[in-house]
């Protein structure tokens, strides 16, 4: 029977990868098993003790699902940075993964990753085996949940989800770059506007509904594109999808969900309509891949980020790294550069034409605008729509909240917010339906949720994601009420005060 160092090598020749230097001292190890009667008698298998041994940064192997794969190569262009995989080597990562990641996303990156052979069996965790402390509390919690219908508020959602989330998952939502300036500001500056209610008017009949890309939405708001929905919520995006279908609204799903686009779209309802956000690749043939292979599958419309040209530094996140794994004084200081390379830093305007190209007919949004001459620009360059956005307060700290952006923009050039061929849209910070009557008053044709609909999705799956559209269209339908207005083309600035903004 093959020994584990072995087969190791086989599983190399079969798939045609060529050992470099680097892949000598794993060949010495299986040389070392292969001269052993006592492994070459034991099943096929990579033990403990070999895994651990590759847990450098000069050697990194995970174990995924029963499988011990080597993402040395791969850690350089991890979306995540390299740092995840370098605190996950040489142990099983399937729970992380599985929470982040489609489970077929290692065998999609065969130029950067290399499999290993099969974990241990014995080291395999099934479903639910061996809790640990953190799993027990969260399951304590979730027995103890209280039924959707107990939410008042969207952010309520965000509360309940605390306690059903674990460490890496809270984190890894909530944490803004740097300070967090841009991140707090963003509801801030909802609470810096104040309204000019009229009265004595007809209110009986307010209609929240509207189009968005042409799509009838109930409200004039869409899911924005969030990263890894499955590490709150088992059914991850899909229960997003359903929920939104149930409410009448449009979903943009994120170019790193943690379900396949293939599984969203196949639990699309008949007729729903589903955006697909893309980060451009410095590898253009991988990103015109993916885009075509969107369109293949539905996509109604493609949303290019473009504030991300390299990731934020997430401070609050690294913290939690840092207390869980301190390292001991006396070490030397690590010189390595951290790098985040699969986001392409040369993207210019005019990859809207070839994204264009790729998704012929299908309307382009621009995603992460923050100053109003770049609205210009993009109306110019072709795009179909424009999100006036600072990534959460995830990117860069102190640039201004998209409300303030929007502000600037209507008070330089109000024709684009209302031109034909233009629809201009912002997210972040929104919170409460009075939030998106002021968007919609300073010229915005809807607004985007994402971390809302991640929480309200931890805790209740389609169903929160269909009650926080509820409790959103309620403030909604009570505020119109109480400005004086009964349809959305009704509202406009002369309803707010901006002079605090």
């Amino acid at each position: 029977m093959a020994t584990v160092g072995s087969m190791a090598a086989a599983a190399i020749v079969v798939m045609g990868v060529v050992i470099n230097s680097r892949d000598k001292t794993i060949q010495c190890e299986v040389d070392a098993r292969r001269a052993s009667p006592a492994v070459d008698s034991a099943p096929a298998f990579v033990t403990a003790e070999l895994l651990k041994k590759h847990s450098t940064e000069d050697s990194l192997w995970v174990a995924v699902n029963g499988q011990v794969w080597d993402v040395t190569a791969f850690a350089a262009i991890h979306p995540g940075g390299a740092q995840v995989l370098i605190d996950n080597s040489g142990k099983d990562a399937s729970k992380l993964f599985n929470g982040i990641h489609p489970p077929d996303t290692l065998k999609q990156q065969v130029d950067h990753v290399r499999l290993v052979g099969p974990l241990d069996p014995s080291l395999v965790k099934k479903p639910g085996q061996e809790r640990d402390e953190e799993q027990e509390r969260i399951a304590a919690k979730r027995a103890t949940l209280c039924g959707v219908d107990s939410v008042v508020s969207v952010p309520d959602f965000e509360r309940y989800a605390r306690d059903l989330l674990t460490d890496d998952a809270w984190y890894y939502y909530s944490t803004g770059a740097d300070a967090e300036h841009s991140m707090h500001d963003n509801m801030a500056a909802f609470q810096r506007v104040r309204f000019r209610p009229r009265v004595f008017r007809n209110v009986a009949e307010p209609d929240t509904s509207t189009t968005i890309l042409g799509v009838p939405s109930a409200i004039p708001i869409y899911v924005s594109p969030t990263a890894r929905n499955g590490l709150g919520q088992p059914d991850g995006e899909v229960a997003v999808t359903r929920g939104a279908a149930d409410a009448g609204i449009m979903q943009v799903v994120s170019h790193y969900a943690s379900k396949s686009f293939d599984e969203i779209a196949a639990a699309a309802k008949e007729g729903q309509k589903i955006g697909w956000q893309v980060y451009l690749h410095p590898d253009r043939e991988n990103s015109a891949k993916a885009i075509k292979h969107a369109v293949e599958l539905g996509a109604a419309s493609i949303w290019i980020t473009a504030d991300t040209a390299i990731l934020g530094k997430r401070e609050r996140e690294r913290h939690m790294h840092t207390k869980r794994e301190e390292i001991p004084h006396g070490t030397p200081m690590s010189r390595v550069k951290k790098t985040y390379a699969t986001h392409d830093p040369s993207i210019t305007w005019d990859d809207i034409a070839w994204v264009k190209s790729l998704a012929p007919g299908l309307p382009i949004i621009v995603k992460g605008i923050g100053a109003w001459e770049d609205v210009v620009l993009a109306k110019q360059y072709g795009a179909d729509a424009v999100v006036l956005s600072n990534h959460g307060g995830r990117q860069l700290d102190t640039a201004a909240s998209p409300l303030k952006t929007l502000y600037d923009l209507h008070q330089n050039r109000p024709d684009l917010l209302h031109k034909a061929g233009l629809e201009v849209y912002i997210d972040g910070g929104i919170t409460r339906g009075t939030d998106v009557l002021k968007a919609l008053c300073l010229g915005a044709r809807a607004v985007g949720l994402g971390r809302p609909f991640i929480y309200a999705a931890t805790g209740w799956g389609s169903e929160g994601v269909e009650k926080a559209v509820m409790i959103l269209q309620e403030e909604m339908d009570i505020g119109m009420k109480l400005l004086g207005v009964t349809r959305l083309d009704q509202l406009g600035p002369e309803y707010l005060d901006c002079s605090k903004l």
